[in-house]
């Protein structure tokens, strides 16, 4: 394989996604090319996290196939994205005296209130931190400051934003991925390959909400003043809606998905919906029965207000409700169900869109899929050029050094 070669791998509950990219020269309008790519089916996964290595590994191990015959190159090594019901954050603030006499903020001083902010965290038990991130500083308890080196005062505070993995899940990854035949170069949350594959730097200064809707989870990411500030994941996503369909017309699983993605909606006019028919015979021969696109959209609507009410509650509890002047930003592969932006609108009290991975050159057939945002995102954000400034923010050098030695133990 070319060492120039970047690639990404999302493990998503129902999809292996994997993304074969090169870093650009430096001046080029986007810091790489995409290779090739790859997906398959998800065996031995439930919310994100594995629970069958092998099916798992067989998985991966199809996807990066499909991928390196796209692109053309051997694939040994890669990035992978660690999300799902095992990633959460903790925020934790640490607070020093200014050491020098003049008062004059150093980088030592910003080091010891990193250190004590660590101190402060609550016990961990059975997580491991995936990345530190700054949300801001505070100089005298004047907040919003981003570099106090230099700045004149006596009291330093660093608010800190800690991504954490639950262990076991992280170290049944891993394991796939090397069961696959696959080492693995970093470990990166992948909310934030995500976010820096579909999210402005605009938007994350003015204040917006990143909502990726996955098969079994939704992810929320909240930045504001350019620093994510929170995140959140719910278990649940858009296969319970898939799930619903099934119980609410006793229909196979497989019928209901393909239903759902034929004539699946969220929000739509009433009488033009109760015109329009959906004849399950299409999907399931045996069931020969046919219902109006509005029955269709209620049990939908039902399942995704539960999701969205989740949501609401928790921007709520930030003090952020209906306040993000960016709005929502839709992810994952249940954005794509028509008037998600509408309902999103209705239930939020935000701007909302779905998102695309700008990236990507608009012209690239998966620019418009938000199914691929995070492996994407993981290989552009590795293939950093012109965006070294950038990618300090979100992946530390080797972030992923601390991690493996960790896990490594442990993988037979």
């Amino acid at each position: 394989m070319s060492r120039h070669s970047i690639i990404g791998i999302d493990v998503g509950t129902s999809t292996v996604r994997v993304v074969v990219a090169e870093p650009r020269a430096e001046g080029a309008t986007s810091s790489f090319s995409v290779l090739g790519y790859g997906m398959a089916p998800a065996a031995g996964m439930r919310r994100g996290a594995v629970v069958d290595v092998s099916a798992t590994a067989g998985s991966i191990r199809q996807a990066v196939e499909k991928a390196a015959q796209h692109a053309g190159v051997a694939i040994d090594h890669a990035y992978i994205g660690f999300g799902g019901s095992g990633f959460g954050s903790i925020m934790a603030k640490g607070i020093v005296a200014v050491s020098r006499a003049d008062g004059e903020i150093s980088e030592a001083d910003v080091t010891r209130a990193h250190s004590a902010a660590r101190a402060n965290l609550p016990a961990l038990a059975n997580k491991e931190i995936l990345q530190e991130l700054v949300v801001q500083y505070a100089v005298d308890k004047e907040s919003g400051t981003k570099q106090p080196v230099g700045m004149i005062g006596n009291r330093l505070e660093a608010h800190i934003l800690y991504l954490t993995a639950f262990s076991p899940h992280l170290r049944n990854l891993v394991r796939a991925v090397e069961a696959a035949g696959i080492s693995v170069d970093d470990i990166v949350p992948a909310p934030l390959a995500s976010v820096y594959a579909t999210i402005t730097k605009h938007q994350q200064q003015i204040g917006v909400l990143h909502l990726d809707l996955g098969s079994e989870t939704a992810t929320c990411a909240v930045y504001e003043e350019g620093s994510l500030v929170s995140t959140q994941v719910f278990p649940v996503g858009s296969t319970h809606i898939t799930h619903d369909i099934a119980i609410g017309f006793q229909l196979p699983v497989e019928a209901a998905e393909a239903i759902k993605i034929a004539h699946g909606a969220v929000a739509g006019e009433e009488a033009m919906f109760r015109r329009e028919m959906v004849h399950f015979g299409e999907f399931a021969p045996h069931i020969p029965l046919t219902v109006s696109r509005w029955d269709l959209a209620e049990i939908m609507e039902a399942r995704t207000a539960d999701i969205f009410e989740l949501v609401e509650k928790y921007l709520r509890r930030m003090g952020r409700a209906g306040l993000l002047p960016a709005g929502v930003i839709l992810t994952g592969g249940g954005a794509r169900v028509p008037g998600l932006v509408e309902f999103s609108r209705r239930a939020l009290r935000l701007p909302a869109e779905v998102g695309t991975i700008h990236i990507l050159d608009p012209e690239h057939e998966l620019a418009g899929d938000m199914a691929w945002a995070t492996a994407v995102g993981l290989a552009g954000l590795m293939c950093g050029t012109q965006e070294k400034s950038r990618m300090n923010t979100f992946v530390p050098k080797k972030i992923g050094e601390h991690i493996m030695r960790f896990i490594r133990p442990f993988i037979p």
